[in-house]
């Protein structure tokens, strides 16, 4: 018999690098980094619901399930949810629209 995983995808939290100056004096952008959150359930929304942030109206690409001792993930974070837990296999990129923790676990809108 065949086991499911709850939650079998990654979640990442994206953080730009440093911005340097060159030797001409250009400011060259830094390598962003990648921080394992937690693991994660990606559920692609296809029925089209939108959120309201700030007044604004952004449609939802994806739902994603979280346990309840995932850490808060702020408005406007950049986020990365990966099949692997090195953030090779990307599945999905995006913008955290609204999260939300309850009860028994935690969502994550994108």
């Amino acid at each position: 018999m065949a086991s499911v995983k709850q939650y079998p995808h990654f979640l990442f939290l994206v953080t730009p690098g440093d911005t340097v100056r060159n030797e001409d004096g250009d400011f060259v952008a830094g390598t962003p980094t990648n921080t394992l959150l937690s693991k994660c359930r990606e559920e692609t929304d296809g029925r089209g619901t939108e959120i309201q942030v700030g007044g604004i109206a952004h449609k939802v690409t994806s739902l994603i399930q979280l346990p309840k001792s995932c850490p808060d993930v702020e408005l406007g974070a950049n986020v990365v949810v990966a099949n692997d837990a090195e953030c090779s296999d990307v599945r999905i990129t995006g913008c955290c629209l609204n999260f939300k923790r309850d009860q028994l676990h935690a969502r994550l809108w994108l």
